[in-house]
């Protein structure tokens, strides 16, 4: 504070001192000229004309030459008044000829300051107010480890925005902090098979909505069967089998829903299937192949599967073995036992779904994560699609209500451990119009790759090569759906590279003189294009400040919320004591 004050007085008595000097010396300057002038013309008129024309009344062309003599010369002085103390650079047209890039001036971000609705982005670097984004288009935010994602992104939108929203949440935190806000809002719901939160834990079973005479029961076994088998990025030798597994997986899926009595029509069943000694596992295949429900898909599933040679047969089981591994947990079968809700009333009322999973077991047990999302985004879809009013099952109940107005929120933290998910990846390109938008969270961490318990997890200090890793060259669908790209604490080069890149130039000029001996020095004035923001000032920049880039607006540089230290949401959480 002492600082800056400082540095504030001594600005104005720099200014005090300047301006007075640059004004006399312009003054001096011009009556200079005007003495110079006036002599000059004097004395010119007197070689033209004569020396009798000194008394004579002077004509009106006289007056106007004499008027123009003093003009030009009073014109050199401002040049040369204007060129010694640097303000000629003021007024040079830069133009654009190099790159228009700039960052959003005060009356381009007042919109998004003034705005009432909408998700919270980030805090007006001159107002102080919070800037809030109000469209339709989905959100990604870029930021290492331990630089105010939750605390900045995350909890500040589950404390003030009144909107149905799912949260990954790693650590539980989010659920802690904000359960008594969220619950004022609408129903909670926190999934939390190994305690973290402390908080009552709700449950879910994706085969709950699988109901025998649907005609989509083929297609929800498929999308439960491609949630639970992962393949890995660049492993295209496991592609043969990691396809057999899924077609198995969807086999014994469909016959659990259709033949299995209600209370035993969950997962856990299906991976007691798969672990059926080999003589039981022959018998229910055959059993399978005997069944005519599904419209004949389950006795399709076993004859596929029984008509292979012994030994792809053993290597397609082991790998659908290995894909369900995470359902010998009985805390996570327990999770999947019975639906306390269903993401369909995302759609229909501000209801809020919490999935906790400790990231020290994230590589074991990300597959229920994936799961789970992947049902949430089909129920919605499939919710959608049904008119409002319809008496279809599963669902019905919600589609009572009509559906609301503000879109459900997906804050997919940890984006990367859910491995590469079509269903999100069709979600961030096509399914805006179905009421849903997806704010994936990418961090930085030490580069490594590692397969435990058959899950994928890629961890990279790069949180574009995240992206890249597990979607390949579909990896800009992230990023070109983006409405609103948000990045802070970037500190590897390659992120900033691709940023500054991303800003784009901006035109600039700059001055070079030139001097010669014996005349005055000349000074040339040019356009040249320059990085908005170069990689190292972007690696610089203050751990208080991100970027933002929304659609079709310049580039804003805005301050980070601290939901514990602003004034906006003092009263809405539990004092960390508590």
């Amino acid at each position: 504070m002492i600082r800056t004050v400082f540095s504030f007085l001594v600005l104005l008595g720099t200014l005090a001192i300047a301006v007075p000097w640059a004004l006399l010396v312009l003054a001096f300057g011009l009556i200079l000229a005007f003495v110079l002038v006036t002599f000059g013309f004097v004395l010119g008129q007197m070689l033209i004309f004569g020396l009798d024309t000194i008394d004579e009344p002077n004509t009106l062309f006289g007056w106007l030459g004499y008027a123009v003599c003093v003009l030009i010369g009073w014109a050199l002085v401002l040049q040369a008044w204007a060129e010694h103390f640097g303000i000629a650079a003021l007024f040079v047209r830069t133009r654009d000829s190099h790159g228009s890039a700039r960052l959003a001036s005060k009356a381009e971000r007042r919109d998004l300051a003034q705005s009432e609705r909408g998700l919270l982005i980030g805090r007006d670097a001159d107002s102080g107010r919070l800037l809030r984004y109000d469209g339709p288009a989905h959100l990604l935010t870029l930021a290492p480890t331990r630089t105010g994602k939750g605390v900045g992104t995350v909890i500040p939108n589950l404390l003030l925005v009144s909107r149905p929203m799912l949260v990954i949440d790693p650590k539980g935190e989010n659920a802690r902090i904000t359960h008594e806000a969220r619950r004022k809002l609408g129903p909670l719901h926190v999934l939390d098979p190994f305690g973290v939160t402390g908080l009552p834990a709700a449950a879910y079973n994706p085969l709950a909505r699988l109901t025998p005479d649907s005609l989509d029961l083929g297609e929800d076994a498929a999308s439960l069967a491609e949630a639970l088998v992962v393949d890995p990025p660049g492993e295209t030798g496991d592609a043969h089998w990691n396809e057999e597994a899924k077609a198995l997986l969807a086999g014994l899926i469909l016959f659990a829903a259709v033949h299995e009595p209600e209370e035993r029509r969950t997962l856990a069943a299906v991976r007691e299937y798969l672990t059926l000694p080999p003589d039981r596992f022959r018998a229910l295949l055959a059993l399978m192949g005997e069944s005519l429900g599904a419209g004949g898909l389950i006795a399709r599933a076993a004859n596929r599967f029984l008509g292979k040679a012994d030994r792809e047969a053993a290597g397609v089981l082991s790998s659908a073995q290995r894909h369900t591994h995470f359902l010998d947990s009985p805390r996570i079968t327990a999770s999947l036992a019975r639906s306390d809700f269903s993401f369909a009333s995302l759609r229909h009322e501000v209801s809020s779904v919490f999935l906790v999973l400790p990231p020290n077991r994230l590589d074991a047990y990300s597959r229920w994560l994936r799961l789970l999302v992947s049902q949430a985004l089909a129920e919605i879809a499939r919710d959608a699609e049904t008119p409002h009013g319809a008496p279809e099952a599963p669902g019905a109940a919600q589609r009572a209500s009509p559906p609301l107005r503000e879109p459900t929120l997906f804050l997919l933290d940890e984006f990367a451990a859910l491995g590469r998910l079509e269903a999100v990846e069709r979600a961030m390109g096509l399914m805006a119009g179905y009421g849903l938008q997806l704010w994936p969270i990418l961090q930085g961490e030490a580069a490594s790759r590692k397969r435990s318990g058959g899950a994928f997890r890629c961890r990279t200090g790069k949180a574009q090569s995240q992206l890249r890793a597990l979607y390949g060259a579909r990896a800009n669908t992230f990023v070109a759906n983006a409405g609103v790209l948000q990045t802070f604490g970037v500190n590897d080069y390659e992120t900033a590279k691709a940023l500054s890149q991303l800003m784009g130039q901006a035109t600039t000029s700059y001055a070079t003189t030139s001097h010669r001996p014996g005349d005055p020095a000349s000074t040339t004035h040019q356009l040249t294009g320059r990085d908005l923001l170069t990689p190292d000032e972007i690696m610089q920049m203050s751990p208080h400040l991100q970027l933002l880039r929304l659609q079709g607006r310049p580039m804003i540089l805005a301050r980070k919320i601290r939901y514990y230290t602003d004034p906006e949401f003092r009263g809405l959480f539990p004092h960390p004591a508590a």
